[in-house]
């Protein structure tokens, strides 16, 4: 229980932005697979898991020995507590421990994640992490405080090369989630691995900021060393 409720309170940035965003269009944070993906027939009849607002699959595990299934539509999704990708379009089965459940993150989004776990109600915006998944294109994030915009991350992703453009007045950190393997050239900012993923931040601490970054295979760096 401690576990789950110190995830969910550094996920609180996360909630909140979609909970303003169910009070303005109405659509439920809490919504059905059919209602995200009504492309996607195998989403009509399944009814344990969900969508936990625009970018988060949920799977409540209902067996005793811990055995949890989901089915992933097509994409690419992030394990959100171990990092590991799997490719959609299929059903997921697998044993998980009272740690442990099936929340995954959909591929081209953006998680804030905030810099508390000890309580719900703190500044979203003072040293968010911006977690990136899989960017592909273009993708965007916002922190809200009531319903005005504390900070807010454009992640635009062309070839190898993506930009960051960062609207806040907060110190603030970008994760590139499974991208530690490759090297990366930034300007406007630093870079360090922590595990599988890239972790930056910006030249100033607090303010507005652009980032450029250039990904490249390690490997391909060290050969042109000699």
């Amino acid at each position: 229980m401690r576990c789950f409720t110190r995830l969910k309170m550094s996920l609180m940035p996360y909630i909140y932005a979609n909970a303003v965003k169910t009070s303005r269009t109405g659509v439920p944070m809490m919504r059905s697979m059919a209602l995200e993906f009504p492309e996607d027939e195998n989403c009509g009849y399944l009814d344990r898991q969900y969508m936990f607002g625009d970018s988060m699959l949920v799977a409540p595990i209902f067996h005793e020995k811990g055995l949890g299934s989901c089915y992933l539509p097509e994409g690419i999704w992030t394990d959100y507590l171990t990092g590991e990708t799997v490719s959609g379009g299929r059903w997921y089965r697998n044993t998980y421990d009272y740690l442990h459940m099936p929340i995954f993150v959909r591929e081209n989004a953006i998680i804030a994640r905030g810099s508390r776990e000890d309580c719900p109600d703190y500044d979203f915006a003072d040293h968010v992490e911006f977690r990136i998944y899989q960017l592909s294109e273009e993708a965007r994030c916002q922190v809200f405080d009531g319903q005005d915009v504390t900070a807010e991350l454009t992640a635009v992703r062309q070839g190898n090369e993506i930009t960051l453009t960062a609207e806040t007045a907060k110190p603030f950190t970008v994760r590139l989630v499974n991208l530690g393997s490759q090297g990366i050239q930034v300007d406007g900012g630093t870079a360090e691995t922590d595990g599988m993923d890239l972790v930056l931040k910006p030249g100033q601490e607090e303010g507005n900021s652009r980032m450029h970054c250039i990904l490249s295979d390690q490997e391909e760096d060290e050969g042109n060393k000699f």
